[in-house]
């Protein structure tokens, strides 16, 4: 719908001589011009609604790659699939928790297993950004709402019909159903996405849920803690730059803690694990298998020993308790003196991550006991038990650490408490399906090699100062979705779906 702006000359001003008859009549034209044209500014959207662009295309251009027939959208949603989208492979954590669910009966739907996966009759429909991964960064790099507008249109795919067989296509396929409930399993899209698309939601008139993870996690922190007794409590908090900066997880705390543990303060302490979701899904700037020694500093954003914000600190050598090899790249000087340090193993920047929360725990709260650490990231639980490692680690190394570091310490992964979340809201809804999650369909970005505007190095990738340097608002379409292949997904990003989420892996590569 368009939207005018009428000027309404302030008649107390006009001084030329003219009938007040001519005026009434201007005056009534101008009203049921205002009324019939929804231009009183009562009626208008608010900017941050048509901030972006894409919102409204994707309803007004039906050229658009995005464009959604919100008029024709099923009435009767029940048989269709559920959208999950995440960054990357990371989701498929999330969506693996979801389908291997059994905590209700799938005939009553009362608390309690009954020995049947609760969404074996779902259709699931997975969308991974891989081109334009990781997200944690575009905060960094000054793009939030280039982010705000990535995670935009992972609603629309799959609100839509289209995808494409192979990036060189020309014309998309258009027989891919759309959804009828949406699960935002990355974290950092969560943060800075998930309060615009209910906002576009409203704008394109559809009733679709959509979940974020943030808000289970948090919820479920503050369950353990206050079942600890919650006396000197710590929640911490892993995630990644964005997810860290958005200040989504402390946000969402305080928010429950309003009516779990009203009147207490249970403080947070977060630590970004700069450069570890890329290197958990093989990107080049975390990590490089080939690398014998640093590289320029515009192909690495890991911590560095002259990081402003991330420093390696040689002074806790000891606490990094680094791998040494290739996953530890090393510059010295003639005398010596180390001039470079960067991380290039999964390992090291576990590590790294870890060892800096405990630091801040121990400076900033030292009589308090980290109880419960949330993995604010859909790729950590894939390394869960490397994370446990290190803080089992840190508490034998040095008995200053033993009292911030319980034997019992907790570490979160939200997924199950956004899982329960999803099961009660189809329930509420009535929204069940009757199909196989066997059935699900799996899609993933690839560069655009179409678009002349875009930039593609050797291995098919964007370099990094054209993925983090692009603008919103232009109009272009810089990737395709396709179907998951072998084609798209490294070897060694397949092994570790098989031996981390083996359910999800026989879904994917079944299909």
């Amino acid at each position: 719908m368009a939207t005018f702006t009428i000027f309404n000359p302030n008649l107390s001003c006009i001084t030329m001589r003219v009938n007040q008859w001519f005026v009434l009549l201007f005056l009534v034209i101008s009203g049921f011009v205002a009324t019939h044209c929804n231009v009183n500014s009562s009626d208008k959207k608010p900017e941050k609604e048509v901030k972006f662009r894409i919102i409204t295309e994707a309803i007004t251009d039906n050229n658009s790659p995005y464009y959604v027939d919100t008029a024709n959208y099923p009435v009767d949603r029940s048989a269709l699939p559920i959208g999950v989208f995440d960054s990357g492979t990371g989701g498929l954590s999330v969506l693996n928790t979801i389908l291997e669910l059994d905590e209700f009966n799938n005939s009553t739907h009362e608390p309690g297993s009954d020995g049947i996966a609760d969404f074996i009759s779902e259709q699931f429909i997975y969308l991974a950004d891989e081109a334009n991964m990781p997200y944690g960064r575009y905060y960094a790099e000054g793009k939030a709402d280039f982010l705000r507008e990535l995670v935009v249109k992972d609603v629309l795919f799959l609100l839509g019909t289209q995808y494409y067989l192979s990036p060189e296509d020309q014309n998309p396929h258009k027989d891919k159903d759309p959804v009828k409930s949406i699960v935002i399993a990355c974290n950092t899209a969560t943060a800075y996405g998930l309060e615009t698309v209910r906002e576009a939601m409203d704008f394109w008139g559809l009733n679709i849920n959509i979940t974020g993870i943030i808000e289970a996690g948090a919820k479920r922190a503050l369950e353990i803690v206050s079942g600890n007794g919650h006396e000197h409590s710590i929640i911490g908090v892993l995630a990644t730059e964005g997810t860290c900066a958005s200040g989504g997880y402390p946000v969402s705390i305080t928010r429950f803690a309003e009516t779990l543990l009203p009147g207490e303060n249970i403080p947070v302490v977060q630590q970004a694990g700069v450069g570890l979701a890329g290197a958990i899904d093989g990107d080049i700037n975390s990590f490089d298998p080939e690398a014998t020694k640093p590289r320029q500093e515009t192909e690495y954003f890991g911590p560095g020993i002259n990081h402003p914000g991330y420093p390696i600190d040689t002074t806790l050598w000891k606490e990094y308790h680094f791998q040494t090899g290739n996953g530890l790249l090393v510059n010295k000087n003639p005398k010596g003196k180390i001039t470079a340090i960067q991380l290039n193993s999964v390992t090291n920047y576990i590590r790294y991550m870890v060892t800096h929360l405990v630091i801040k725990v121990s400076q900033e709260f030292p009589d308090h006991t980290l109880d419960v650490v949330i993995l604010g990231c859909t790729h950590y639980p894939y390394v869960a038990a490397e994370i446990q490692d290190h803080f089992v680690y840190l508490r034998q190394s040095d008995e200053k650490y033993q009292h911030i570091i319980p034997e019992d310490i907790t570490l979160i992964d939200p997924a199950k408490s956004l899982a329960i979340g999803l099961y009660e809201e189809l329930t509420d809804t009535d929204l069940w399906g009757k199909n196989h999650y066997s059935n699900s369909r799996f899609f993933i970005s690839v560069p655009n090699r179409l678009l002349q505007e875009n930039r593609i190095d050797e291995v098919g990738e964007f370099p990094y100062d054209w993925k983090y340097g692009r603008d919103f608002n232009t109009g272009l379409q810089y990737v395709k979705h396709v179907p998951f292949s072998d084609k798209w997904i490294d070897e060694a990003i397949r092994i570790r779906i098989k031996e981390k989420i083996p359910t999800t892996h026989k879904v994917i590569f079944k299909n």
